[in-house]
């Protein structure tokens, strides 16, 4: 009866017709030894409907592949339930060793675990949008707002700023922009850097701090470090390389969408910070170092515990959570949580309306559902950065989400996925 049941349930999972329960349930069942010897055969007749000439992943791409499918595969991914055994895997099926490219791309049939390189997707997905509505990925941008209110377009060929006694791109060319009277050395004054959404960029603040802003984000900051300490305003996420300095500690303030806020002060740290408002959720990663992490409640929502709680001191591969003023630490795989600084979009059995949203941010895109229940199916791999939005789509409906992109002179102008 089991053995009957895999095959329905493997069926199911290959025709993407499976329920989260179903795939848990098959994933289950792939597990038992007494199944070994049906699981070779489904395996094998999966792998034969495949050929070299469809494959879509270079070698490089596919090797990296497959060690990612074995450590979900295995239950080492974070979160995710115990699978079969990689070693097992091997002995079940001898193919992997012989084409990892068809290996690759059976593996995220079986296990639906989504990888997708652009390369040789060049005429993906032009079935998702409308003719010569594609839409490109987001690119180097920013701007930079003085004092007065005069606001600086960065030029998106650079890739950064850095902030001294004038503003110059890493590459030393001077922003003349800036006039005489306006020299960042010359008075106290406040520095909002901003992308829109579509954009990143990277800024060296006066204390050769290192700060890359993601997509949709903000941070206000002096022009000069002058006081007892070095304080920056964030909204959105960044990415941060702290130059210590014990006698003039390095905070981040983060707004909690809750009405609270959070203080993030390095103890010699690298680390990012993720406050987007739509998130609902503050996570603070340590990458390298230590930091501690305060919590402090709006005055209209604090109670005496939330006072007198102590500060979370993160460690490497720790990530804090903040979420009505508590604040919870679990340890994270830090490469998931860079990949947006490193050009790639990376998920470990998450939901696909936090996925979307990362997407709607880089490609400036309003996220609209027709069917709420397709925001809760969860998918875990890996996308790059550069992709073209069909290209990223088409990934998807192989998962079995259905998009539409509107015509944007029929939304007032605005670009918006709608998932069906």
């Amino acid at each position: 009866m089991n053995k009957d049941r895999l095959s329905q349930l493997f069926e199911l999972q290959v025709s993407q017709g499976a329920t989260e329960a179903e795939r848990n349930e098959l994933r289950g069942l792939m597990a038992l030894q007494e199944h070994e010897e049906q699981l070779k055969v489904l395996l094998a007749e999966l792998w034969d409907k495949y050929t070299a000439e469809e494959l879509v992943f270079s070698a490089e791409e596919s090797a990296a592949m497959l060690k990612r499918v074995f450590e979900v595969v295995a239950g080492t991914a974070q979160g995710l339930p115990a699978r079969p055994e990689r070693g097992k895997l091997l002995s079940l099926w001898p193919r992997w060793r012989l084409g990892v490219g068809v290996a690759a791309a059976v593996a995220t049939i079986v296990f639906g675990i989504w990888f997708f390189s652009p390369s040789r997707h060049s005429g993906a997905g032009r079935n998702l949008v409308l003719a010569g509505s594609d839409i490109a990925p987001g690119k180097s941008g920013a701007t930079i707002t003085l004092a007065n209110g005069q606001v600086i377009q960065l030029d998106s060929t650079k890739q950064g700023v850095i902030v001294g006694d004038a503003l110059k791109y890493d590459d030393g060319e001077i922003l003349k922009q800036v006039q005489e009277d306006d020299r960042l050395s010359s008075k106290a004054q406040m520095l909002t850097a901003t992308t829109a959404k579509g954009q990143t960029y990277k800024f060296t603040l006066p204390d050769g701090t290192h700060v890359y802003l993601n997509a949709d984000s903000k941070i206000i900051f002096p022009a000069q470090f002058s006081g007892k300490e070095r304080k920056i305003l964030l909204e959105g996420e960044a990415y941060f390389l702290v130059v210590h300095n014990e006698k003039q500690p390095f905070r981040v303030e983060s707004k909690e969408p809750g009405g609270g806020k959070q203080t993030v002060e390095d103890i010699g740290t690298t680390f990012n910070i993720n406050a987007y408002a739509d998130e609902g959720i503050v996570k603070t990663t340590l990458v390298e170092g230590v930091a501690a992490v305060y919590a402090d409640l709006s005055s209209s929502s604090r109670t005496s515990a939330a006072a007198k709680q102590a500060p979370i001191i993160l460690k490497p591969s720790q990530q804090s959570s903040l979420s009505g003023g508590q604040l919870e630490v679990r340890r994270v795989n830090t490469e998931d949580v860079l990949a947006w600084k490193d050009g790639q979009f990376r998920f470990n059995n998450t939901p696909l309306s936090e996925i979307l949203r990362q997407i709607g941010r880089w490609y400036n895109l309003e996220i609209v559902y027709e069917d709420r229940e397709a925001g809760k199916r969860t998918f875990t791999g890996v996308i790059r950065r550069d992709s073209r939005l069909s290209e990223i789509l088409r990934v998807f409906e192989k998962g079995g989400i259905q998009f539409r992109v509107a015509d944007p002179r029929k939304a007032g102008g605005a670009k918006r996925l709608i998932v069906m």
